[in-house]
């Protein structure tokens, strides 16, 4: 009789056979594939594509008490100043961005970011985004409702083309720290907004975790074609993988507000 080896799920601590590829409960990945760490480590890993298991990092953590995820993550992550080091903020977008100055300046990096390595997407957003603005309130005032933003990290106006940005897509690594990864994030986050706006452009918005879908594989798209950090482009496998794992519910519960 084969015994059954089970592991706890990192995230959401429930109890899986090791041989799942993903957690029953919450659609955490054990095992994703991972490309070239690209600009941000200062070297690239080249030739194949490697595997990561969650298995082993959990061991790892356990061992090292968090070691690990406090050095070789990192530089997976892209937690380096390498290439925001060398950008030009894009301050010619004709894009109006609304907020105090650091704002500014890391959505002018955003869009620095997409017109060098995705240009498509940049031109696309100068097409259908008429003005990012800086937003640190803990709710959105719709109706006579207040819908809360937990978990949210932009809003999109498709009517006028607004988009909202939230402190923590602005400042993903807190208001000091400004690394290679924030400025994929933030560019993803914004190419997601744009896909929202143009699926309601064409009348082609469905709603719910499908529109969530159509514009997190957008986003995918150009974090890819930017050549973003292992770690950013991961969160996004995990995502497309299993769109609908609980833990991505608050998502879809967020259009329930606006029926």
């Amino acid at each position: 009789m084969v015994k059954t080896v089970n592991i706890t799920c990192p995230f959401c601590e429930e109890c899986t056979p090791a041989t799942a590829n993903v957690c029953r409960k919450c659609g955490f990945p054990f095992s994703c594939d991972i490309s070239e760490y690209g600009q941000s480590t200062g070297r690239r890993v080249m030739g194949e594509t490697w595997k990561i298991l969650v298995l082993i990092a959990v061991v790892a953590f356990t061992l090292t008490g968090g070691a690990f995820f406090n050095t070789s993550i990192e530089s997976y992550h892209g937690l380096t100043a390498t290439l925001v080091g060398r950008m030009t903020p894009e301050k010619d977008s004709g894009i109006p961005i609304v907020g105090p100055p650091e704002f500014v300046y890391r959505t002018e990096m955003a869009l620095a970011l997409l017109e060098s390595r995705a240009d498509d997407y940049y031109f696309r957003m100068q097409q259908y985004v008429t003005e990012i603005q800086y937003f640190d309130g803990n709710s959105l005032e719709y109706g006579d409702k207040s819908i809360p933003l937990d978990g949210i990290g932009a809003v999109s106006t498709p009517a006028t083309g607004h988009v909202l940005v939230l402190p923590n897509t602005a400042f993903n690594s807190g208001l000091h720290n400004f690394y290679d990864r924030d400025v994929f994030v933030y560019a993803g986050v914004l190419v997601h907004e744009l896909r929202h706006i143009e699926l309601h452009a064409f009348n082609q918005a469905p709603g719910g975790w499908e529109e969530e879908k159509l514009c997190e594989e957008a986003a995918y798209a150009a974090i890819k074609q930017m050549d973003a950090p292992g770690g950013v482009k991961a969160n996004y496998q995990m995502y497309l993988y299993n769109p609908q794992a609980n833990r991505y519910q608050h998502w879809y519960d967020w259009y329930k507000n606006f029926d």
